[in-house]
């Protein structure tokens, strides 16, 4: 499942506005930044904010040297990103999630479990 454009997160100024700005949580070998979002930043501005998560995933190549295996982590995050159900009171705020080296040998359970600690523990879901 791709990640729909209105929900990606793209550009070198914005993710340098989350590593300055965000609050950072760490939950085994993920690291969740959140900020609030900065629409100046954005290449093309949306019409309307109400209720916007943007969502990026940063998997360098330390995690693994083949990208078909960071390609697929990606993947299955932006799924489980699509997935979650949100609070419905958040304002526009802007997730960007980093994976540390050794994430390549967790299981699929495994990474979507912490993911969900993750969000739980940064205050972005009712449960």
């Amino acid at each position: 499942m791709v990640l729909p454009q209105r929900h990606r997160l793209r550009g070198r100024g914005v993710f340098d506005y989350i590593y300055q700005r965000g609050q950072r949580f760490q939950q085994g070998l993920l690291q969740l930044r959140v900020a609030d979002a900065a629409t100046e930043l954005l290449r093309e501005p949306p019409e309307t904010l109400e209720g916007e998560l943007r969502f990026g995933v940063v998997i360098s190549s330390k995690v693994s040297k083949r990208a078909v295996k960071r390609n697929r982590l990606r993947r299955l995050l932006h799924e489980a990103f699509l997935r979650q159900t949100f609070r419905s009171d958040l304002p526009p705020t802007w997730l960007l999630l980093n994976l540390r080296p050794g994430a390549v040998e967790l299981s699929d359970d495994n990474l979507l479990e912490e993911w969900s600690t993750l969000i739980q523990r940064a205050g972005l879901t009712d449960s």
